[in-house]
């Protein structure tokens, strides 16, 4: 269902002449609502919904922390005296394979004042530098919570 709705999604988008972000959501929007009437009786598999929802919080989700991990570090920048306590923190995994792990690190390394420094190599901890770090406990129940959780939910 997801490979066939990003398909109508781009379809979308060439057919407008321009492959932007708004012709991306619209033809996906487009799509998922053409999908919906082909299915049986009209509703799309609940196990796609729960994936497009997984989506869309995951999105929200990263559009307010890359806002609120810009105003910190604008903020950083422009004080007079440093406040910034950075350190490596160690965050056990519960994503095992590659892309999980991935996609992962590649939304932590997005967002400003954190990135992703190693993984183990039986993949079960990451290794970060966090740029504040009140506790290696609040940095790992973030991470946990609010990156891994999400990621896990569209992944498997």
């Amino acid at each position: 269902m997801l490979v066939a709705n990003l398909l109508l999604a781009m379809t979308w988008a060439a057919l407008q002449g321009e492959f932007s972000l708004t012709n991306l959501v619209i033809g996906y929007l487009l799509g998922y609502v053409v999908l919906a009437a082909l299915a049986r009786g009209g509703v799309l598999p609940s196990t796609y919904r729960k994936k497009v929802r997984a989506v869309l919080s995951l999105a929200g989700f990263l559009f307010w922390a890359f806002i609120a991990a810009n105003i910190r570090m604008a903020i950083d920048v422009v004080r007079s005296r440093s406040h910034l306590s950075p350190g490596i923190v160690r965050v056990p995994l519960d994503a095992r394979n590659d892309y999980e792990i991935l996609m992962l690190v590649t939304i932590i390394n997005l967002t400003p004042g954190t990135i992703a420094v190693d993984v183990t190599s039986d993949r079960t901890a990451l290794f970060l530098h966090v740029m504040h770090v009140t506790s290696p406990d609040a940095v790992r129940a973030e991470i946990k919570e609010s990156f891994e959780r999400r990621v896990l939910e569209i992944m498997r």
